[in-house]
């Protein structure tokens, strides 16, 4: 029988980065962030769209795996996760991926490219950190692989537009 120290209990949370002592695990999660990045920024006209692509992309691959709502679930915790960074986002209880979308279109649309590019990165990178520590880095990898394709992975290295 042992005791947790009430001081430690609910100071880990499964929104942050991983917390890795090794630093090339550290730069395979930042690598993965720049890569969303780059995606989003590669045409600052269109960081709304290319979010809402690459979260419907994420979730087709998903529901295969967790089901709708399972999808839904997650959508719904990162967003919550998210507001704390960027209260402009709007909540909302879990719905309908499609009703979501709608939801986070809205939102973004109403904020500057980097605005609406860091919000959107922070809520992938708040779903890819959940899979990560429930499924492993394998395969939320292969899943990332599978819904973003090349698209995503070789342009990851490319400066965006200006």
């Amino acid at each position: 029988f042992s005791v947790v120290p009430t001081a430690l209990v609910g100071t880990w949370s499964m929104h942050r980065k991983p917390q890795r002592k090794d630093p090339i695990m550290a730069t395979v999660h930042e690598q993965r962030q720049r890569r969303i990045e780059h995606a989003l920024l590669r045409d600052p006209g269109a960081v709304v769209d290319v979010s809402i692509r690459l979260w419907e992309q994420l979730a087709t691959e998903l529901n295969q795996i967790i089901g709708e709502r399972g999808v839904e679930s997650m959508y719904a915790r990162s967003l919550h996760q998210s507001q704390k960074q960027f209260s402009w986002l709007t909540p909302h209880p879990p719905q309908a991926l499609e009703a979501a979308m709608t939801a986070l279109r809205a939102s973004l649309q109403g904020q500057a490219g980097t605005a609406a590019c860091a919000a959107s990165t922070a809520m992938l990178m708040h779903v890819i950190n959940t899979l990560i520590l429930l499924i492993g880095e394998l395969l939320t990898n292969s899943i990332l692989l599978k819904a973003w394709g090349d698209d995503v992975v070789n342009n990851a290295g490319t400066e965006p537009n200006e």
